[in-house]
């Protein structure tokens, strides 16, 4: 056979073949387009953080030191390391919280600034410029100007010539107000790329003339020659500065690598659930395609071709679907990677540069070409194992053992083929890719069986021309049971949806009631919907499966997230006993101390002293000998605080004055071992210490421990006591995890002045109008409101639920092909049915309604399957990831049900109206 017969046959048949050849495009476009759309998210991801990782860690090695900052002396050593040749360069930076504006407070907006010496920052590449073009730091960054970064402008709406009142908070807690004027706005790129808004400002401007103490850095970023520089300096750096963090590139590369290929399986996994689905609906097309075409393939046997030549044409003609769909899958993936990294950069703040990959976008033709391929392999088969004489004879295949035996195999070898595929796309994790895959096989197996039964008991339903006793009874007996559930049952038995079963079966049972007094004619499609939807029920089980697995996913998504922020805020609601902190200094401590008494709104408060502090030493022990250097012990992990951690819980302590009988509120803090702090402690150092120092990793610290603190100015060192061992029990109970008497505080001060925190809780509804008293009264306090955490916790959760549900949604998409394939494949059988019903009366109208209601059966329940199991999961969640009780809502539940059957009905009436206007004489002759 010559082979332009292989390509003339193919694309006439798919040409003949209309609406079907289309559904079976769009079941592999769907597929196709979700897997490289995902894939090319998960390459964008990977690419912002890994594609020049010495940017975004400001270059070979980034020294930070928060609880000690860097001072002039210490930057001696960076040019001793800088004249031996360990490294090259260095530059100090200074990171800081600012505001904007001189106002009122609650009007003003938060960012970040940089404070930077133009002539040598930065070491990595220079971000470019959006105006002027030809920026740079050097030129731009003096005589009080400024420059933005692009995310800045986008948020606040400014422009290059505009004026920035920046207001910045010292290390003594005083706050002050630099005039500065936009000179230059800078891309999110180079050693911006991940710096969100961001202000940056020359040393000279930012200095204070009337800072008492010296300029300190939290920063220092150091580039070396090669690797080999960057690790000697790193451990010289590590062994002069241990308080300090040391960061090379290798640990930037390590510390996110992780997270970033598990979000990259994730979307990759994702993709591969809406392929997998896509997969099914081609089962499904090709084989009413080959199917309707019996005669021709008798024919084609009879006059000659072999089983070969049928699986050359077949196979062609499944190759091509697989290519017209991949191509336009993956031109569509294009439009859908946009969407989901717009969705994903603004959830969780990051600069995402669309890049595309083309060499993902062509192998996602690829994927196409091999998933039709392989899904297309089981009709393939069985058409070309038809025997010419049943055809004649018009008899069926029956069902042979051998042809069981050949379903049984060819199965098994689709599953092993398409795991080898999702092998391949998983970048050739075969433990992921198996686990996967066929964990995903066994769990839709034991779905389709169930789900089998569930559509037989369905299409089995009766529904009676007139109310009988029998089926009274019936409905009574259901009514009861429900009300039984919803009432009587959960006062004996705590178990939480006992009262959304019985509304179901309550729903169920007055439905069943309500069909007795519909009309005749409604009566009758609703027994033919009911039937209909047991006559194929392999595919109406593929379709409930893809509407469930659309329904359960995104309804575990909503309802999670809903839970999550219920307890999020009731959390914040019952923890949090203030809303607004200040912290002063000086005079103006006793100035907002007298304020307080005539503050609007002010219903409670609490005042302690608070300072930095340097942990030294433990128990003599110098602290850089006890904590780890490096390696996998010196990051937080599970029963490890890590070097960080660690460091965290001892810089910072809250005073409290004992001597008047203050002390750490048990209403927030549990003490586990010795005892609280109480009037016998006043004039001494004694301390309690976070139960993360005792029970974890690396310290385990112990009731009676000797630590030595030193001020972050360096001028002292107070040796304190530990006396007891908390656990926090609500939200926020302190700012500062060491918890002391005020006569530590004042010792750890540096300079020796005390700065205050005062702890209030002001009515919401005159919370605005009393933070803008206290900025008068206090100008330069640094005052934190933090009424609106619940506003930010909720649009954090918001948001992250939006991008994960419009990943989910693509497996939902794909569902919603399949249902509007099984309606095209229905109509195509049912043809002659149709032509009937229409010769004995039946309008279009009338068999479109029995059409939605077979498919509104069919999608709402296989929504209230997914429900259910939704309530089951949560639940389980709860218990055992967060302790606590979830539930699903009502509305939530009805929405999902209810929408998800309005979908398939929709989808139905799109597919099918058409169809059900054919004539009965357009069905003669086709006959």
């Amino acid at each position: 056979m010559k082979a332009s017969m292989y390509f003339n046959y193919t694309s006439r048949s798919l040409v003949r073949g209309g609406q079907r050849t289309v559904l079976a495009i769009f079941c592999v476009a769907v597929g196709v387009m979700a897997i490289v759309a995902l894939q090319l998210v998960g390459l964008m991801i990977n690419n912002a953080f890994n594609s020049n990782v010495r940017d975004a860690n400001g270059g070979d090695i980034a020294v930070t030191s928060n609880n000690q900052p860097f001072t002039k002396d210490d930057l001696s050593y960076f040019d001793k390391l800088k004249k031996d040749k360990v490294i090259t360069n260095y530059t100090p930076v200074i990171n800081a919280q600012a505001s904007s504006g001189s106002g009122s407070v609650s009007l003003r907006q938060s960012f970040n600034v940089r404070v930077i010496d133009p002539a040598i920052y930065p070491l990595g590449t220079i971000p470019g410029f959006t105006e002027p073009k030809d920026g740079n730091f050097r030129d731009l960054l003096k005589n009080g100007q400024v420059i933005v970064t692009k995310a800045f402008v986008d948020q606040y709406h400014k422009k290059v010539g505009d004026s920035l009142d920046i207001r910045v908070t010292s290390q003594d807690r005083q706050s002050r107000v630099i005039k500065t004027k936009i000179a230059g706005i800078a891309e999110n790129s180079g050693v911006l790329a991940q710096s969100g808004s961001l202000a940056l400002i020359s040393f000279t401007d930012f200095k204070d003339p009337n800072a008492k103490n010296v300029q300190t850095y939290d920063t220092v970023d150091v580039s070396t020659v090669d690797k080999a520089h960057m690790n000697d300096a790193a451990k010289r750096l590590r062994d002069n500065f241990p308080i300090a963090n040391v960061r090379t590139v290798d640990d930037a590369v390590k510390s996110q690598q992780a997270t970033i290929d598990n979000i990259r399986k994730f979307l990759e996994i994702a993709g591969l659930l809406a392929l997998l689905i896509g997969g099914v609906g081609i089962v499904n097309t090709m084989q009413v395609l080959l199917s309707r075409r019996k005669t021709e393939i008798a024919m084609l046997k009879t006059t000659g071709y072999r089983r070969f030549d049928l699986y050359l044409l077949f196979g062609l003609e499944a190759a091509m679907l697989g290519f017209v769909g991949g191509v336009i899958g993956a031109a569509a993936s294009v439009g859908v990677s946009y969407l989901v990294r717009n969705l994903v950069q603004s959830t969780f703040q990051l600069n995402i540069p669309f890049v595309l990959d083309y060499t993902t976008i062509i192998g996602g033709v690829v994927i196409g070409l091999a998933t039709s391929l392989i899904f297309g392999l089981l009709p393939i088969v069985q058409a070309a194992n038809i025997r010419p004489l049943n055809v004649i004879r018009e008899q069926s295949e029956g069902s042979r053992a051998g042809s069981l035996l050949l379903m049984i195999f060819l199965v098994a070898l689709l599953s092993v083929l398409f795991c080898g595929l999702s092998i391949v796309i998983l970048n050739n994790d075969v433990r992921l890719g198996v686990a996967s895959v066929y964990g995903t096989f066994a769990f839709l197996l034991l779905l389709s069986l169930f789900f089998s039964l569930v559509i037989w008991t369905i299409s089995k339903l009766p529904v009676p021309e007139r109310l009988t006793l029998g089926f009274l009874a019936v409905i009574v007996l259901g009514v009861a049971f429900s009300l039984f559930l919803y009432w009587i049952l959960p006062t004996y038995l705590d178990f939480p949806y006992l009262q959304f079963f019985g509304l179901i079966f309550l729903i169920l049972s007055l439905l069943g009631l309500l069909v007795v007094i519909l009309p005749r004619t409604w009566k009758s499609n609703i027994k033919m919907a009911l039937r209909n939807i047991g006559r194929q029920r392999a595919r109406t089980t593929t379709t409930m499966l893809a509407l469930f697995v659309g329904i359960f996913t995104i309804g575990l998504i909503v309802v999670l997230g809903q839970n999550l922020r219920d307890q999020v805020n009731d959390a914040i609601a019952k923890s949090l006993n203030y809303n607004v902190v200040s912290i002063t200094s000086g005079n103006d401590t006793q100035k907002l101390q007298d304020k307080l008494p005539t503050l609007k709104g002010l219903s409670s408060y609490q005042r302690r002293t608070l300072t930095s502090t340097v942990p030294v030493a433990i128990n003599d022990k110098p602290i850089q000998d006890l904590l780890p250097k490096s390696g996998p012990g010196s990051k937080p992990g599970p029963g490890s605080l890590g070097r960080e951690g660690s460091l965290y819980f001892l810089s910072g302590m809250e005073g409290y004055d004992v001597g008047n009988n203050q002390f750490p509120s048990t209403k927030d803090l549990r003490i586990v071992q010795g005892r609280n702090l109480n009037l016998s402690d006043e004039g001494t150092n004694n301390i309690l210490i976070s139960n993360e120092l005792v029970s974890l990793d690396p310290l385990h610290l112990k009731i009676g421990d000797k630590i030595t603190l030193g001020s972050t100015d360096r001028t002292s060192v107070v040796t304190v006591n530990v006396v007891g061992v908390y656990e926090q029990t609500s939200l926020g109970g302190t700012l500062y995890p060491l918890l002391g008497t005020r006569t530590s505080v004042k010792a750890l001060s540096p300079g020796g002045i005390e700065q205050s925190i005062f702890y209030m809780k002001i009515d919401t509804n005159k919370l605005n109008s009393a933070v803008d008293a206290m900025g008068k009264t206090v100008p330069d306090a640094f005052v934190l409101n933090l009424a609106s955490i619940s506003d930010f916790v909720d649009q954090l959760l918001n948001d992250i639920l939006l991008t994960l549900t419009t990943i989910a949604s693509l497996s939902l998409l794909a569902g919603v092909i399949i249902i509007a394939n099984a309606v095209a494949l229905a109509m195509l059988e049912r043809r002659r049915e149709l032509g009937i019903l229409k010769s004995v009366g039946y309008t279009s109208r009338s068999i479109l309604g029995e059409v939605l209601i077979e498919n509104g059966v069919v999608g709402g329940t296989g929504a209230l399957l997914a429900v259910l199991l939704v309530t089951g999961a949560i639940s389980i969640l709860g218990a055992a990831a967060f302790g606590a009780h979830f539930t699903v809502s009502m509305p939530i539940a009805l929405a999902l049900v209810l929408g998800s059957a309005v979908l398939a009905m929709i989808t139905a009436a799109f597919v099918a109206w058409g169809a059900v206007r054919v004539r009965p004489l357009e069905v003669l002759r086709y006959e």
